[in-house]
């Protein structure tokens, strides 16, 4: 091997270790980086459940399972994480640096959709039927005293038993 090809194949090498230890995030680790915020925007108080208390990520995982799911959703959403992640977004930030990079993501066009977005299915996951994946233990009715229609669901998504 020359020294240019040598070279060439550290800079590539180099290059490309860079580009997967910042995206190192995706997959599981990208559903608890989204789950962080949304407990940040959706934090919930003692009288209220925060979107973790109603499983809002587990929630979206399995709604965004189902074939009438638009995809182009899910890849909004984390399109959004990573861009989060870019603008200095980490678990361990105090609420205070969370919330800078928070305003400041929202006063793009591309975070406040993204915000509405995750907040309506952080939202579904607040007021649906727990069968659905999110609304545990009915948390969400309970602390909007809502009592369910009747009947309810008993397979998600109108599948026939």
């Amino acid at each position: 091997m020359n020294r240019r090809v040598f070279l060439s194949l550290g800079a590539v090498l180099s290059t490309a270790s860079a580009f997967f230890g910042f995206f190192g995030h995706r997959g599981a680790d990208r559903w608890q980086l989204l789950q962080s915020m949304q407990n940040h925007l959706f934090p919930g108080h003692d009288n209220f459940p925060s979107s973790e208390d109603v499983r809002s990520v587990r929630y979206l995982k399995m709604v965004s399972r189902d074939r009438s799911f638009d995809q182009k959703d899910l890849q909004f959403i984390f399109e959004g994480v990573d861009e989060l992640v870019r603008r200095g977004w980490r678990d361990r930030l105090s609420r205070r640096r969370k919330e800078e990079i928070m305003q400041q993501f929202a006063a793009t066009t591309f975070g406040s959709n993204w915000i509405a977005t995750v907040l309506n299915y952080t939202f579904e996951a607040l007021l649906g039927d727990p069968i659905y994946g999110g609304n545990m233990h009915q948390r969400g009715w309970k602390a909007l005293r809502h009592h369910p229609g009747i009947p309810r669901p008993k397979v998600p998504f109108g599948r026939l038993s």
